[in-house]
């Protein structure tokens, strides 16, 4: 005990901080261990990052994530889950849901939304409208998330970029319950008085709009008393496949929410991040975006790539994967650590005894900036970092952008898809100038890190 509280003193503590709102990420980085709470450490040296977030290990999410609990345990999603081996057992059913091979048969799907997208952007560029590029990711992103999980047999999509707005209110609604949960986390005894009072004024949260949303269209899909284990072909969406494993008996209801909910209350705005935050380096960069065009027009005059690129041939695009990861990595979609706790008879991280209860983890925004780790610049946006260099392992197995261990996002295959098949076509496509060029891109971190910026689509070489 006395060996936790000589560390607890010797380790930085910026909570001394905590009413000043213009520290920057240089005079808060203090070391591989920073004291973030009373009870809360985070590290950022892989040795510890592996060690918490560790396959089978015993390190369980902090109450950090209770707010994100259903009390219901037949609505509860599999994110917040506490319990590792509840988690472990609930994953194992619909991972075959996510693997790459999977996401691929809905690279159709992709391609169709990807034509709306191009479309519109051109239509923007005719008319000369200014864009608030990361708000049209957003619907982007929305409507492909939609469109594999929910759409068919209904042959229907959110179609959010068609009417240029959120045209289910579940962006707005989506956004206030991860900003208000970012906070409640933090003091997750809280929830439940705001929960009761919501009760008592007659308000319905975001979370149970999803969830009804989700229930609306497996309900109108047995409607229409589709067998869905024949028709895999027709209706190829997380939809059918979940509602076929339910016919086999092999998942249930809290199955079916997991992967059809799940998907659309995580899964449009990382998406929507990674790629705002991918066209804004990548626009700033004229000789990174130079680069990547040099690969994408040489390639497609040698015949290697069509138009749309295909997922298999971007596998090939070495410049392009590695801006993927470049912007991942300097941008990351979640703005807050990954808690986790100590398990029972404590344990030594990074040669200091912590106890059984601490909350210990690692913020991708810190991991991400590691000097020893990815050199030393890691503020500047330069793919070439992933190219050809004998590090390269090592920064991949510290990438944090999805997560960790066990926990990792299970739609990070979607994002990946989704990232690679419109980046291609709107580089070789468009130009962006921004509203305000030379000034540093604007964000508002709670749960998720937003970008915020605007500019003009222009047909490349105008």
């Amino acid at each position: 005990m006395f060996g936790f509280i000589k560390d607890t003193v010797r380790y930085a503590r910026p909570m001394l901080f905590a009413l000043e709102s213009t520290l920057t990420v240089d005079t808060c980085h203090l070391g591989s261990v920073v004291r973030v709470g009373p009870n809360r450490y985070s590290f950022t040296s892989p040795p510890a990052v592996k060690k918490i977030y560790e396959l089978g290990g015993k390190f369980e999410k902090s109450q950090y994530y209770t707010p994100l609990l259903s009390p219901d345990p037949e609505t509860q999603h599999i994110f917040p889950m506490i319990d590792n081996n509840r988690h472990k057992e609930r994953r194992r059913k619909i991972s075959p849901l996510y693997t790459m091979s999977t996401m691929v048969s809905y690279e159709g799907a992709v391609d169709r939304l990807n034509e709306v997208c191009i479309t519109k952007i051109s239509q923007f560029a005719e008319e000369g409208r200014l864009v608030d590029i990361p708000h049209w990711m957003q619907y982007y992103a929305f409507d492909v998330i939609g469109e594999i999980t929910v759409s068919y047999p209904f042959n229907e999509s959110f179609k959010m970029m068609e009417n240029e707005g959120d045209t289910t209110g579940m962006i707005s609604g989506i956004r206030e319950a991860n900003d208000f949960l970012a906070y409640a986390g933090v003091v997750p005894n809280v929830l439940p008085w705001f929960a009761r009072l919501a009760t008592l004024l007659g308000k319905t949260s975001n979370a149970r709009m999803i969830v009804g949303y989700t229930w609306k269209q497996i309900d109108k899909y047995r409607e229409m008393n589709v067998n869905p284990t024949k028709q895999t072909k027709k209706y190829n969406t997380f939809l059918n496949k979940v509602l076929t494993m339910e016919a086999t008996g092999s998942i249930g209801k809290p199955n079916i929410l997991d992967a059809c909910s799940s998907n659309i209350t995580a899964g449009s705005d990382t998406t929507a991040i990674s790629l705002s935050s991918c066209l804004y380096y990548l626009y700033t960069n004229p000789d990174k975006l130079r680069e990547l065009r040099d690969e994408i027009d040489t390639m497609a005059a040698d015949g290697r790539i069509s138009d749309p690129v295909t997922f298999r041939e971007a596998q090939d695009m070495v410049y392009l994967q590695a801006v993927i990861k470049e912007a991942l990595r300097l941008h990351p979609a979640v703005g807050t650590m990954l808690a986790r706790v100590v398990p029972k008879g404590g344990m030594h991280i990074e040669g200091s005894y912590f106890p059984e209860g601490t909350e210990v983890g690692a913020n991708a925004w810190a991991l991400h900036y590691d000097k020893d780790l990815y050199g030393p610049d890691p503020q500047e946006f330069r793919p070439e970092r992933w190219i050809g260099d004998e590090k390269t392992s090592i920064m991949e197995s510290m990438m944090f952008a999805f997560g960790g261990g066990s926990r990792t996002c299970l739609g990070r295959n979607i994002s990946l898809l989704e990232m690679t098949k419109v980046i291609p076509q709107l580089v070789r496509k468009f130009d962006i100038v921004l509203e305000k060029p030379g000034e540093p891109m604007n964000t508002e971190c709670a749960w998720f890190v937003y970008t915020h910026y605007k500019g003009w689509f222009k047909a490349r070489g105008e």
